[in-house]
């Protein structure tokens, strides 16, 4: 080991050189302060100096323009009054504060004298025999031009400039003479103050002399002398004058080198005592390197992890919990050894569950540990965890599981609202376009692995930038809110609405049965757009073109589909937008065809074009007339009717069949009671009920059960299917009772076709069972319809239910139903639906052959 001298000797040593150093760098740095400084002040001085010159110069020029203009006035005018000149010379001396007086000496001798008070004594004064003043005027004449003297010390006080114009006059025929001299004292304090001379005092000691004499009327001489100065050259009239300046400190003396200095000493002695505490740490390296080294391995341990709070578990305690970690998990400040319940119990029993499963099997597993867990507080508080943790095992002590403890719930918050940003859009609260594309490719593959469709539409709206051009983006950013609610609102909860870009939105249909239920929500969405916007007080329209896209039928990939969307919409704004259309040819059409049904439908209901026909129900065992039911038909310009099941799907799935319900139960009803008056019978009438019409959602609905509500003539039978029962809502089981109490009857429509259960007669009010016309076509043909319909006859005459037995063709099965005790039967063997008249006809043909027959 070096001795203490030669370890002290190497510490001098580096000081000396240390110090050397720090003095060369500092003196640099001085120099090139008091450089910077001086160059500083250099600029700044002379950029002030250049103003004041040319302040000086403008108002001396100005003040001595005034003058010359007096004796204009005069040369205009040589035989002008005394009023006339106080006149003028008040207006000048007002405009310019830095006059002080205004003499006018016709002759050399002053006559006219502004302000009067004070300068009586000028009054009369010759000036060839002032001695003080002959040779300036005498000069002025000569030269026949301005000449400044100054300054001079004034009869008013202080000193000032004294100006003096010859006044020539035009004598006719010969050279312009002399009248005499216009003079002015003009007060210096002012010139000074306008020039600016006092803004620089502070920064430079400043002097003026004339530069002919030498003579300085401004200031110290001495400061011409000094090498610093900065000397500038005024003139004014015909006077030549000095502006010199030096600074009033020397340069490299200010507070900056101060600084500098201070901080060269603390930055030796700074480095000075590193050196002192090396050389110490150096002697001191043998005794603390087992101390230094423990430490430095617990501490690069917890570095590594986390730079929160730090702890030390050996599997039965923490041996080390640092304060951050006892102050996140809220253990007091005492005691060492903390056993895992204590570490966990700030926390609800999940939660205690959770964090110490974590710990101990990492331990337990001899594995890193990297987790984000969310945990409750027993007061309710919920926060997140970001737990590191890895084995520590030496040779000199048993395996421990170090790991740091770190609260991330502010970042988790913050993490939401980047991913909020990242994937929502800010204005419509909707997903952006990058979330839709996502989910959209998501559900790609899972319509492929399920054999299922998908749609996408793409919507843009009509004539946005109207509405951004004449009430602001204000209120197209409203609009665009509202859109995005109004095409959710229309929308299955399953679905996605997006907002692309700018004012198009896009929407992901999942598990699309078939093209009606896209062209359903299509329109929707197309007739809520229509509906006016009401922004800022105003009521706005915009509709909106949709473009509709189906997966696999029109692409299988993202990309596609948007496209395909996108042109299915370019289409729709080229054929005068406000609607819908898909990209598939064939569905286009077939969505044209339905969508002018639908139109034709709304104009013939209107119209009342639609005509209700009735088919005779007859008692099975004397084939006499008991009831009808009645149906709606849509006949043609030519006399051809269109397909009931065809406008009929339509009209459900556009909401009309309500309407075409009601249309149907009121002409028949009031059609029956008129026959039954006319030919004196009771036949019965039987109304088909769509399942939509018992729910009561529209006006329509409520209007149908009023009118049966009413008290009728008619014996009335209303068929509802199957479904109906299968679905058992409270409204429907309210609406089937209430209709039973009032004597109307329920039948059974379809029967055997649906989930037919005998639960049913118990469950709701049924009084009539119509045996499908499926099963009455396999009789004596198939042996499983033939025993169904057996069976159904035996149960209902068990039960006490009517059996009507429909789709009836030939006479062996009227036969077979007959021989079977079925009580009624409908069917084209009977007679097919007909028109009112044909039907009171039939209705007369048959109760005067039934008399006959008995």
């Amino acid at each position: 080991m070096p001795s203490p001298w030669a370890v002290w000797g190497r510490l001098i040593v580096h000081w000396v050189l240390l110090l050397a150093l720090v003095l060369i760098f500092h003196t640099y740095l001085e120099y090139r302060l008091a450089q910077r400084e001086k160059q500083s002040w250099e600029a700044e001085v002379s950029d002030r100096l250049s103003t004041i010159r040319y302040q000086l110069e403008s108002t001396l020029s100005n003040t001595l323009s005034l003058i010359n203009g007096v004796a204009a006035f005069i040369a205009s005018d040589p035989n002008f009054t005394d009023d006339q000149f106080q006149l003028y010379a008040e207006t000048v001396v007002e405009r310019e504060p830095t006059l002080l007086s205004l003499v006018a000496a016709p002759g050399l001798v002053a006559r006219h004298i502004y302000p009067f008070a004070g300068n009586e004594a000028v009054l009369g004064l010759d000036y060839l025999q002032n001695d003080e003043q002959r040779d300036s005027v005498l000069q002025a004449v000569e030269q026949r031009e301005m000449v400044v003297d100054g300054p001079v010390a004034l009869v008013q006080g202080g000193n000032g400039f004294i100006g003096r114009m010859p006044v020539l006059v035009d004598v006719e025929g010969g050279e312009a003479q002399v009248w005499g001299i216009v003079a002015s004292a003009i007060r210096i304090d002012s010139v000074y103050e306008a020039a600016g001379l006092e803004d620089i005092d502070s920064l430079a000691n400043m002097a003026i002399r004339d530069a002919v004499s030498g003579e300085t009327f401004y200031g110290n001489g001495a400061v011409f002398d000094n090498e610093m100065a900065i000397v500038m050259p005024v003139s004014a009239a015909n006077r030549s004058w000095e502006f010199a300046a030096m600074p009033r400190a020397p340069i490299g003396a200010g507070a900056g080198v101060f600084v500098l200095r201070a901080s060269s000493l603390a930055v030796f002695l700074g480095l000075a005592s590193l050196l002192l505490l090396r050389h110490r740490q150096e002697n001191q390296n043998a005794r603390l390197r087992r101390i230094i080294f423990s430490n430095e391995q617990f501490l690069r341990a917890v570095e590594q992890v986390s730079h929160v709070g730090g702890w030390r578990w050996n599997g039965t305690v923490f041996t080390d919990l640092s304060a951050h970690a006892r102050q996140i998990l809220s253990i007091p400040s005492v005691g060492k050894a903390v056993p895992m319940s204590e570490f966990t119990s700030s926390f609800n029993a999940s939660s205690r569950q959770a964090l110490s499963d974590y710990i101990e099997i990492a331990f337990l597993n001899r594995e890193k540990l990297d987790c984000e867990i969310e945990v409750q507080r027993n007061n309710g508080e919920s926060l997140w965890l970001h737990i590191k943790a890895a084995i520590d095992q030496s040779d000199t002590k048993s395996p421990e599981l170090i790991g740091a403890i770190q609260n991330i719930t502010q970042q988790k918050k913050a993490d939401q609202i980047i991913e909020f940003q990242a994937n929502y859009d800010q204005l419509t609260r909707l997903p952006n376009r990058a979330l839709f594309l996502d989910r959209l490719r998501h559900a790609l593959l899972m319509a492929k692995r399920d054999q299922k469709r998908i749609a996408v539409l793409f919507f843009d709206l009509d004539n946005f930038k109207s509405v951004n051009d004449n009430l602001g983006h204000d209120a197209g950013d409203d609009l665009l809110i509202e859109t995005g609610q109004r095409i959710q609102a229309c929308m299955r909860t399953s679905d996605t609405v997006a907002r692309h870009s700018g004012d198009e939105f896009v929407a992901l249909l999942t598990d699309v049965g078939s093209a009606a239920v896209v062209s359903r929500i299509a329109d929707d969405i197309v007739a809520s757009m229509r509906q006016p916007f009401v922004l800022d007080g105003r009521s706005v329209y915009c509709s909106v073109s949709v473009g509709i896209a189906f997966s696999p039928d029109d692409g299988s990939d993202v990309d596609t589909l948007v496209i395909k969307a996108d042109q299915a919409m370019y289409q729709v704004k080229k054929s005068g937008r406000n609607g819908w259309q898909f990209y598939t040819q064939a569905m286009q059409k077939e969505s044209e065809e339905k969508h002018q049904l639908f139109n034709d439908l709304v104009v013939a209901i209107g119209q009342n074009e639609l005509q209700v026909y009735y088919q005779p129900v007859v008692r099975a065992s004397d084939g006499q007339v008991v009831s009808c039911e009645a149906l709606v038909r849509w006949p043609q310009s030519e006399g051809k009717l269109i397909s009931t099941d065809l406008f009929i799907s339509v009209a459900e799935e556009r909401g009309l069949v309500n309407r075409i319900d009601l249309f149907v139960l009121r002409n028949s009803l009031a059609f029956i009671q008129q026959m039954n008056e006319e030919l004196d019978t009771k036949v019965h009438l039987s109304v088909n009920v769509s399942p939509r019409l018992l729910h009561l959602r529209d006006e329509d609905a409520k209007a149908w059960l009023d009118t049966l509500r009413q008290r009728q003539e008619v014996d009335l039978t209303i068929e509802i299917t199957e479904r109906v029962l299968v679905e058992d809502s409270d409204d429907t089981h309210e609406v089937l009772h209430e209709l039973d109490l009032a004597g109307i009857r329920i039948a059974i429509d379809d029967f055997g076709t649906g989930y037919s259960g005998l639960s049913y007669f118990s469950r709701f009010p049924v009084s009539v069972v119509k045996i499908d016309r499926s099963f009455i076509n396999g009789l004596n043909t198939s042996e499983t319809e033939t025993t169904l319909v057996e069976t159904i006859l035996l149960l209902a005459n068990k039960l006490g239910v009517q059996v009507i037995a429909e789709g009836v063709e030939t006479e062996s099965q009227a036969a077979f139903l007959r021989a079977n005790h079925c009580d009624m039967l409908q069917g084209y063997h009977i007679a097919p639906p007909m028109p009112e008249k044909e039907f009171l006809a039939f209705v007369k043909r048959n109760k005067t052959s039934v008399v006959e027959s008995h």
